[in-house]
């Protein structure tokens, strides 16, 4: 019986680390293009101490946040479907088990997961950040919201207001961020060190959410929202009556409009999202984004990754690279910059994404859990690694440490 718990004990911290090595040898980028060009030398994703400290945790926090919404509706029914088996394969190995332990450890285990889903929500945690941008690029997010926005404001992120949204985005490796509020332009605060805002709005029109970059007069949504008519009519009308270009924004546009692309771009929108970093937007589909990546070429519209951040959470998915020579010499003028760039449609924008876990990865929805931790293992550096394997033997050993206590 000794030998068959002692063996029992070590199986999971063995089999955890034969994972995470095996990961690391079938290893996945951290960063890609989703156009599929080569990243420049030096691009990386910096870690804070504590982040590499505390790996396990943080690096799930960062892999559970990039999932879809359908993806993370599996994550949550997997667990359901895996708790039981991997409490059931546990008493095997021990030999035996009672019901008030297992009544014991779902408690402690549905604690631990509620503790882990509010901390990765709540905690704007220290953070992995892009490093190693070049001097004359410049690292820019498309659509991000304040408290002005009705999905922030009230929420338990009423707090999350443009200094602390700039905040974020300096954390998260960005130079510039433009503020894009439902149907609201939110004053641009004076530029902070290290972090430019600029102006924008999101406009809820027909079926469609709408950005507009640049320096908006306000808009009345609901001259925009009655039929497809008033949608094309802003896109016409969006940089001679408003000032400012045109972007699609994700879900709406595949969900709603996925037949009528190319209307939207004879009626003159000027770009699209291509990764949105939104649970509910990120279900986007390899084939789909290719789709759309190629009406964009074909047409000269630019392509955009954006965080579509509401406040909630420190995990940064996406960047867009736009090259500005000299603009650290004079960052005042680097929204209207950007904005110049754009104008020059497709190409514009170089586009750097995390890797993780995609909703249309093989992956089958109820092992969504085992796809998570995958995927993160193969993405993480040498160090996340060793934080992992460390975190695992440390876990063993004290455990190993208070049932010979116990048994003494």
């Amino acid at each position: 019986m000794p030998e068959r718990r002692a063996g029992s004990s070590l199986a999971v911290p063995v089999a955890l680390t034969a994972g995470i090595l095996a990961a690391q040898v079938f290893s996945a980028a951290p960063l890609s293009d989703p156009l599929g060009t080569r990243l420049p030398e030096g691009l990386r994703l910096s870690l804070p101490w504590t982040y590499a400290a505390l790996a396990p945790l943080f690096t799930l926090w960062d892999g559970v946040s990039m999932l879809s919404m359908r993806r993370l509706e599996g994550f949550l029914l997997g667990l359901a479907v895996l708790y039981p088996l991997v409490r059931a394969g546990l008493a095997r190995l021990r030999g035996h088990t009672t019901a008030l332990r297992e009544i014991a450890a779902l408690g402690v285990s549905l604690a631990a997961l509620a503790g882990f889903i509010g901390a990765g929500l709540l905690w704007h945690r220290p953070m992995a950040s892009l490093a190693g941008v070049a001097a004359d690029e410049a690292a820019v997010d498309f659509h991000t919201h304040t408290r002005a926005s009705h999905d922030v404001g009230g929420t338990l992120m009423d707090r999350y207001d443009a200094p602390a949204n700039l905040q974020w985005h300096r954390r998260a490796g960005f130079d510039a961020a433009f503020l894009t509020d439902h149907n609201t332009v939110t004053p641009v605060p004076e530029p902070e060190p290290g972090i430019v805002a600029c102006p924008g709005v999101e406009v809820s029109a027909w079926r469609a959410h709408v950005l507009l970059l640049g320096d908006t007069a306000e808009v009345d949504r609901r001259r925009y929202n009655r039929d497809l008519g008033s949608l094309l009519a802003l896109l016409r009308e969006s940089e001679s009556e408003l000032g400012a270009l045109t972007v699609a924004s994700i879900p709406e546009y595949a969900r709603n409009h996925w037949g009528r692309l190319d209307t939207l771009v004879a009626s003159g929108l000027d770009g699209f999202e291509i990764v949105n970093a939104a649970p509910k937007a990120n279900e986007l589909t390899r084939a789909q984004r290719d789709t759309v990546v190629a009406l964009a070429r074909r047409t000269g519209r630019f392509v955009l990754g954006v965080s579509d951040h509401h406040g909630w959470g420190a995990t940064s998915m996406v960047w867009n690279l736009v090259s500005l020579p000299g603009w650290r010499a004079e960052p005042a003028g680097v929204c209207a910059r950007v904005l110049a760039r754009l104008r020059e449609g497709f190409g514009a924008v170089r586009i750097v994404e995390r890797h993780r876990l995609r909703p249309d990865d093989p992956w089958p929805l109820l092992l969504t859990p085992l796809g998570v931790v995958w995927e993160t293992w193969r993405s993480m550096g040498l160090a996340a690694a060793a934080s992992w394997i460390g975190w695992v033997w440390g876990v063993r050993a004290l455990v190993g440490r208070r049932r010979r206590a116990a048994g003494a």
